[in-house]
């Protein structure tokens, strides 16, 4: 087994002072240096604008750090929060940074071994969904996934649906065996009630399989998106009744399956037809649906408030979709980065009888634990189960 890897980031000048603090770390730890080019030079040239995130990304398995350690607490490098172990800085506090290191070396020495052997906790991972693509949980996440106790939220998208087979999804449904799993079902271009009915017949179908696939899964919730649109679907009613031919008896297969379905906000302007949509259902025959509110979407795609919003889908809320952003485009940040009111999501969460599944959508490895940091911020150490 290699060592346990050290990154020390900063300028030249700030690696020249931390050679006295590499010599006092104990031997079975290997420390790399990273950071713009100059002498002493970098391991890791990062170039004039270090990202961590970046360098994640790009590193080997091998160099993956168990402790960051920030040589000039007053010139971060970007992407602090996108690291998965603990992140210090020498001798000040830095934004970005779990805890500070003494500035003496071998304080500073001790304290990053320690970290590197703790490791970081997160709290808030076993409390949430968190977003996979399956391609990638079969793919390039796989060793996270199996590394990490991340419970997933699968994404089975059309690229899934057209590359992968039933032994694949046998060996995904191995992988995910103990994990609190949902699934979210394919949207993109899809209109389940469209009044082109070839157009609707292949968008069931689409989701017909990847339901199946879910139920194969061990999914205990399924995200459907509706495919609305106000300029094209402009007779609500018409709208929801071809909607729930379609979606009535896939609901209830799921449901039948331990895997209710909820329908997700995206482009509709307003609760009121998500609600006609579930009464649609209903009345079709089908069981009686759930909603997952996506509170980015919220303010992104709506000029309804999110508070209107909660008070519409709250009775019927099965699931929340958790991401920030500016309230101009679906940027998909971590909590507290943008204009979410993350305090009257805490507030309004606490208010129910039955809690939903809470999902972050980070879009890479390191969104997720920027996503996990950004959660503690927000909301601090969630509450035992």
């Amino acid at each position: 087994m290699s060592p346990p890897v050290l990154w020390l980031v900063g300028a030249a000048p700030a690696r020249k002072r931390a050679e006295a603090l590499r010599a006092a770390l104990p031997d079975d730890l290997q420390a790399i240096t990273l950071g713009a080019a100059g002498a002493p030079e970098p391991a890791l040239d990062l170039g004039p604008g270090p990202d961590m995130a970046i360098a994640l990304e790009a590193c080997p398995s091998e160099l993956r750090p168990a402790a960051v350690l920030v040589l000039e607490p007053g010139r971060p490098p970007a992407g602090l929060e996108g690291l998965p172990c603990p992140t210090l800085s020498w001798g000040a506090a830095c934004p970005g940074c779990d805890a500070v290191a003494p500035a003496g070396p071998a304080g500073a020495a001790q304290a990053l071994a320690q970290a590197a052997s703790q490791g970081r906790r997160w709290p808030w991972l076993g409390q949430v969904q968190v977003n996979l693509p399956l391609r990638d949980l079969l793919g390039r996440y796989a060793p996270l996934a199996a590394s990490v106790a991340v419970n997933p939220e699968v994404g089975i998208d059309h690229q899934a649906l057209d590359s992968l087979d039933q032994a694949q999804i046998a060996r995904a449904a191995g992988m995910l065996q103990g994990r609190r799993v949902s699934a979210h079902l394919p949207f993109m271009d899809l209109s389940p009630g469209s009044p082109d009915p070839a157009i609707a017949r292949a968008s069931l179908e689409r989701l017909s399989k990847a339901a199946g696939w879910a139920l194969e899964l061990g999914a205990v919730r399924a995200v459907a998106h509706l495919g609305y649109s106000a300029d094209t679907h402009r007779h609500l009613g018409e709208f929801c009744r071809r909607l729930a031919r379609g979606l009535a008896p896939l609901a209830a297969r799921l449901q039948e399956g331990g895997c209710p379905m909820v329908l997700e906000n995206t482009f509709e302007p307003a609760p009121a037809v998500l609600l006609a949509a579930r009464e649609a259902i209903l009345r079709a025959g089908g069981p009686a649906v759930g909603f997952c509110l996506d509170v980015g979407h919220a303010y992104c795609f709506s000029a309804t408030s999110l508070h209107d919003w909660w008070r519409a889908l709250a009775p019927h809320l099965g699931e929340l979709h958790l991401h920030d952003n500016d309230g101009a485009f679906d940027y998909h940040r971590p909590p507290g980065c943008g204009v979410v009111d993350w305090d009257f999501v805490k507030r309004s969460l606490a208010a129910l009888e039955s809690p939903p599944l809470l999902t972050m959508e980070p879009h890479a490895e390191p969104d997720l634990w920027a996503f996990l940091r950004g959660l503690e911020k927000v909301w601090g150490t969630p509450p035992p189960t």
